[in-house]
């Protein structure tokens, strides 16, 4: 049987594009982002020192002006940071504690 050198390229291409595929599927990693949970008119988004990360496929409403911990798949977009999946929320503290609404302060006079 005689080598074919153009079948091995073939198979050599299609293995690396295989490869290139998979790759970044396999490297999306589980992180915990600590940030404030923003409505950005696109959708809902956690505000992080490292960045904004824009939450797909989850209704964060409940948790607008929040702190939160949240644990999921970050991915890195040519302009954007985003959780695709989402494992976990933890409210760190909730909007009345960061920003309690204004008291009615009476002045004796």
């Amino acid at each position: 049987m005689k080598f074919d050198l153009n079948k091995f390229k073939v198979c050599v291409v299609a293995v690396v594009l295989i490869l290139i595929i998979s790759v970044p599927a396999a490297m999306a990693m589980e992180e915990e982002i600590v940030g404030a949970v923003i409505d950005n008119g696109v959708g809902y988004a956690i505000s992080a020192n490292s960045g904004e990360y824009l939450v797909l496929n989850k209704d964060l409403s409940k948790y607008v002006g929040d702190t939160v911990a949240v644990s999921g798949n970050v991915e890195i977009g040519a302009d954007t940071l985003s959780f695709d999946h989402i494992n976990s929320i933890q409210v760190i503290s909730n909007r009345d504690l960061i920003d309690p609404p204004s008291a009615q302060s009476h002045v004796a006079g």
